[in-house]
C-alpha cells in the first residue's frame, strides 16, 4: 500500500516495527531529525517519502511471506 493511501498512524507503526522510533528511522536514512513526522503531517519531501515507501514495501513483502508460510502449515 502506498504512503498516500495509508493513515499516518499506520505508517508510523510500520516504521516503529522496523526501527523502534521515528528518530531512529530518520537517523538510519540520514534524514532531518523531524523528517518523517513532517511528511506525515503533509509536508512534501521526495527523499523522505521515498525512504518511507521503501519501509512500507518491505513490510508488505514480509507480511505476504508470512501469509504464505501459514498456508503451508
Amino acid at each position: 500500500m502506498a504512503l498516500r493511501d495509508m493513515h499516518p498512524e499506520d505508517v508510523k507503526a510500520a516504521i516503529r516495527k522496523k526501527f523502534g522510533t521515528l528518530a531512529a528511522f530518520n537517523a538510519a536514512h540520514g534524514l532531518p531529525k523531524l523528517g518523517a513526522s513532517e511528511v506525515l503531517r503533509g509536508r512534501k519531501s521526495k527523499r523522505i517519502e521515498d525512504a518511507i515507501e521503501a519501509v512500507l514495501r518491505e513490510a508488505a513483502g514480509e507480511s505476504m511471506a508470512m501469509d504464505r508460510s501459514s498456508d503451508a502449515a
